[in-house]
This record gives C-alpha cells, sequence and structure tokens, in this order.
C-alpha cells in the first residue's frame, strides 16, 4: 500500500522509553548508548533466557494491562504541547490489541479511545494492530488522515508495556537473547523486549508556520506490505516491496536517501533479510549511507517501536546528525562494507535531508516512511 502522495508537517513529538520520559532524555540516550534495563520483577521470569526487560526510569502508575496507557498518555500529553485538542485524532499502534480491559464505555483493546478520553482529544481514535511495525504503520493511517482532511491534526505512535504474556511468549519462541538487541553484530542471539510510547503530531503541510517558523520534520512518503510467507521467519521481498513504495509515494529515487534506520532487531533472520532487501534497493550505494539501529540502547518497544524509531529519524534530521548503532561490534560479515556509525557519539551530517525508517513485524508486517527536512 502506498498513501496519498500528499507530504504532511511533523509539529511535535512526545515519548517515554528506557532512555527517560520527554524527547531531550531520548536523544540523550541515543547519543550515550544509555538506558534502564533493570531484572523483571513485576512476574516470574526464572526460567526465561533473558531476564531484564527496558523500563521508563522514574515513571508511575501501574504495571501490566494498564500500564501501556499510562505510558501513553504521557507521551500524548507532551506532544499536545500548544494545539486545540478539541478536532484532534488519535492513532495507536500495539502488539496487543485487547491491552485496555473491558469496562463500561469501552470496547477491549481500545487503546487510543482512552487514551483520548484522558487527555482531552474530541477527533477520531484508531487503535492499531501490525505486530512489530504498529507504530509504524500506525503513522501510515495518520498521514492519510491528515493528507484527505478527515482531521486538521493527529497524534500517532505507539505504546506497549512488559507483560508475562508478551515476555514469556517471545522467550517460548526462542526470541529473546540473553544480552538483549544486538544488531547486526556476530554475537546477536535475539531481542530484549522493553515498554515505552512514542508519538508524532501531524498536521496539513504550508510550508513556515506562523511567524516563520517550520516543523520539525516532513513526512513526503509511506509504504507498507502484508508479505506473509512464514509466521516467524521475515523476508527480503516484501521489505524491499515496503520502501520502495514508499520511495515512490515521497517521489523520490533511492539516490536521494541520505540516512536509513533499520528495524535492526539483532535477529539472525531479521538482521539478513533487512540487510539483502536494502541492498536490493540502494545497491553498491548502500555501504556510502549511514545505517543505524536503536535497538541496541532501547531494546525493542514492542508497538511502540516503529514509532521511536520515526522519532529518531526526525531528531536526526532536526539536529543533523546520526546516532550509532550500539552492540553491533564485533559487526557480523555480511554487514562488513556497511556505515553503521560505530562511533561512540552522534556524528554530524551537515545537510542531512532525506531519512528513511523501516519497521518490520511478525507475519510480513513491513511499512517504510520517508521524512526529509522541511
Amino acid at each position: 500500500m502506498s498513501g496519498t502522495r500528499a507530504e504532511v508537517a511533523v509539529t511535535g513529538l512526545g515519548v517515554c522509553s528506557p532512555g527517560g520520559v520527554g524527547v531531550p532524555a531520548l536523544w540523550e540516550a541515543l547519543a550515550t548508548g544509555e538506558a534502564h534495563r533493570p531484572p523483571v520483577t513485576a512476574f516470574d521470569a526464572t526460567g526465561a533466557t533473558l531476564k531484564a526487560a527496558g523500563r521508563v526510569p522514574g515513571h508511575s502508575g501501574g504495571d501490566g494491562v494498564w500500564r501501556a496507557l499510562d505510558l501513553a498518555e504521557t507521551a500524548v500529553r507532551e506532544a499536545l504541547d500548544g494545539i486545540d485538542r478539541q478536532r484532534v485524532a488519535l492513532v495507536l499502534g500495539t502488539t496487543d490489541p485487547g491491552v485496555v480491559p473491558p469496562r463500561p464505555g469501552y470496547f477491549t483493546g481500545d487503546l487510543a479511545g482512552a487514551c483520548a478520553e484522558r487527555t482531552g482529544l474530541g477527533g477520531e481514535a484508531l487503535t492499531i494492530a501490525n505486530a512489530s511495525a504498529s507504530g509504524a504503520a500506525a503513522i501510515a493511517v495518520a498521514r492519510d488522515l491528515v493528507a484527505l482532511g478527515e482531521a486538521p491534526a493527529v497524534v500517532v505512535g505507539g505504546a506497549d508495556a512488559v507483560t508475562d504474556l508478551a515476555f514469556l511468549g517471545l522467550n517460548s519462541l526462542r526470541t529473546l537473547g540473553p544480552e538483549g538487541c544486538r544488531p547486526f553484530s556476530t554475537q546477536r542471539r535475539g531481542i530484549g523486549v522493553s515498554e515505552g510510547a512514542a508519538v508524532l503530531r501531524l498536521e496539513p503541510f504550508h510550508g513556515t508556520g506562523p511567524g516563520g517558523t517550520a516543523p520539525l520534520a516532513v513526512l513526503a512518503g509511506c509504504g507498507l506490505t502484508n508479505a506473509t510467507g512464514h509466521l516467524a521467519a521475515p523476508g527480503a521481498d516484501g521489505i524491499e516491496l515496503a520502501i520502495r513504495l514508499a520511495l515512490a509515494d515521497a517521489r523520490l529515487s533511492p539516490e536521494d536517501v541520505d540516512f536509513v534506520n533499520t528495524h535492526g532487531p539483532g535477529t539472525r533472520r531479521g538482521d539478513t533479510a533487512e540487510i539483502a532487501a536494502l541492498r536490493a534497493v540502494f545497491g553498491p550505494r548502500l555501504s556510502e549511507i549511514p545505517v543505524n539501529s536503536v535497538k541496541g540502547v532501547l531494546w525493542h518497544l514492542q508497538g511502540g517501536a516503529g514509532a521511536v524509531e520515526a522519532m529518531a529519524c526526525v531528531l536526526s534530521l532536526v539536529h543533523e546528525a546520526v546516532t550509532p548503532t550500539w552492540g553491533a561490534e564485533p559487526v557480523d560479515p555480511i554487514c562488513a562494507d556497511l556505515d553503521l556509525v560505530l562511533e561512540n557519539a552522534p556524528r554530524p551530517l551537515p545537510g542531512l535531508r532525506t531519512a528513511l525508517s523501516v519497521s518490520c513485524g511478525l507475519g510480513g508486517m513491513n511499512t517504510a516512511l520517508v521524512f526529509r527536512r522541511p
């Protein structure tokens, strides 16, 4: 699927992650590689391959199914700063559509509806469940709502908590790695699971805003594919198609891309399929493009992963810098020719203009998003 070829502006951000609460804390965590990943205490993880999980430091609120709603509320409130909320829509991705238990006035799984009520949003509320690509797929849906005039503004992203069902379920699938996420490393053995929420505020793009202010970035293109061939084994073809659709939607060519933020989960099949897809799209030029993954710092935010990675692209455009791929060394030989940004600090990239974000989910749910400087 591709969208309407209409660009929309990113005018606000909100996030809480293992890197901390708020956008500055996220950038600092991505820059330094420091995040909060304590031992699991909310349930018994004794027999699990990994016994830690990413947690939002200092964030009050409950555990379990209601925590995702608390995290989403925190992120949405930050992104709403200074905007009239009456007609603002909300689209939230999550890996667990049953995250909000039924109670009077709500259907099971109505994460977005419950969050909209808490934050005073009066527009449409949609919950998207597309596995690990949920947050990114939600952004594509929200882009079309804005571009088609269905909403004057949309707050969109993803949120998930670390629950026993998700954590132990992934452990039973042998998806957890004993060290968490080590994207593109020879030592990668699986993922680490995290909680968190990340949202972008999208509005129509009219160039500069009041007083000559420019938006943070422009969401120029989206591509979604459902390339299910195997429940757990990703396929390069579906990832490649999503990227090509996003670039076509943005009316850009592979030569226009300055930076790629990968899904980069740190699983052998996932990393291998994604790199194969990028090689198919970019060819030999891929070795000249900075490529990173934020999962070595934040681990896997589940339904929030695609959203926080889209935010990382926006922040890279704002700062004109790319943060390192922490945990990647020693690098897998299949990536030996790639520029994985292995420094210990953000790399300045003056003139950085276009960033691609790639998200992949179980069952072949793939999403690619293209952002550019205003």
